[in-house]
Parts: structure tokens; C-alpha cells; sequence
């Protein structure tokens, strides 16, 4: 079972549950009704999304589709939208697969970058490995590797940043 949680943005904010999909959205207190930041020093809009579940390759796909309706709602680039979602789909797989206990999802959209993070509790980092031509599995974290601007694994902690995130509007 998903719990959906919400979180605030460390320079404070005003919290609001999005309509689709139950999941959360997070704003800036900073931010005026154009979406631009009070403050220069301020990003503009920041939204935020959380899910922990407990690892289940059914939720891989309930992942996928409350990222894809978290991003449509946060004007994600379509192009984006598309490689944050494959990103979910490898890295929860992977925790699920390789992860210790709950897994966690967080998901922050910010004017020009999307960071997704996957938490579990292994210790052991994520790493690219070489599948075989002939392999059905090994190629997810060099799928996540290639398709997002930058990644990385403590143990714990995978995650991956994509740039260029929000549509015109």
C-alpha cells in the first residue's frame, strides 16, 4: 500500500494537495501569482511529490502513472515528462529488486530541473553494470545513466536530475 506524503520546501511555503491522483504540490511562499520568484536569490515555483510504499513490483507501475499525472499537472515538458518517467520506472525496479525495506519516491519539480530520488535501506550503491547481449536485467542504472543530465548512488539514496523542465507557457 502507497502512503502519499507531502513535503514543504526548506525556505518555508504554503501546502496544497493537488486534485489528480492525490498527490501533493508545493509551492513558494516566495513566488507571486505570475510564477516568478519575490526574490531574486528565490527559485520561482517548486513542487514536490512523495510516495513510500513497500517493495512490490506492482507499484513500479502505480509510480509511473502518478508521475506522469505529478508532471502533467507541474507543466513538465512533455519530452522530460517522458525520461523523468522511464527514470521512476528503472530506479523503483531497482529498489524494489535490490532495495532493504520501504522504499521512498520524491519527486521535486523546480523551474528548470526535475530531481527524482528512490531511498531504500541497503547500504550497498546503485552501479552501472554490463548486461549481456542476451540478459533480461543489468541495464537500468546505464538506462538512467543515459538519459538524464547527472546521477548518483550513496547507498541509499539514487538519484537524477533532468534539466529544462517546465513547457512554455
Amino acid at each position: 500500500m502507497t502512503r502519499l506524503q507531502e513535503a514543504t520546501p526548506p525556505s518555508g511555503g504554503i501546502r496544497s494537495f493537488a486534485a489528480t491522483a492525490g498527490m501533493s504540490c508545493v509551492r513558494s511562499v516566495q513566488e507571486d501569482r505570475r510564477g516568478t520568484s519575490a526574490r531574486a536569490d528565490m527559485p520561482a515555483a517548486s513542487h514536490a511529490y512523495q510516495a513510500a510504499f513497500l517493495p512490490d513490483l506492482k507499484e513500479v507501475g502505480e509510480m509511473r502513472q502518478t508521475t506522469r499525472a505529478f508532471l502533467r499537472r507541474c507543466r513538465t515538458s512533455t519530452q522530460v515528462a517522458e525520461f523523468v518517467v522511464l527514470a521512476v520506472s528503472e530506479l523503483v525496479t531497482n529498489a524494489v529488486i535490490h532495495g532493504e525495506g520501504d522504499i521512498v519516491l520524491r519527486i521535486t519539480v523546480a523551474v528548470d530541473v526535475v530531481r527524482v530520488s528512490v531511498t531504500d535501506h541497503n547500504p550497498a550503491p546503485a552501479v552501472l553494470k554490463e548486461a549481456g547481449r542476451d540478459g533480461e536485467s543489468g541495464r537500468g542504472i546505464r538506462l538512467v545513466d543515459a538519459i538524464s543530465d547527472a546521477w548518483e548512488s550513496n547507498g541509499e539514496e539514487t538519484w537524477c536530475e533532468f534539466r529544462d523542465a517546465r513547457a512554455a507557457a
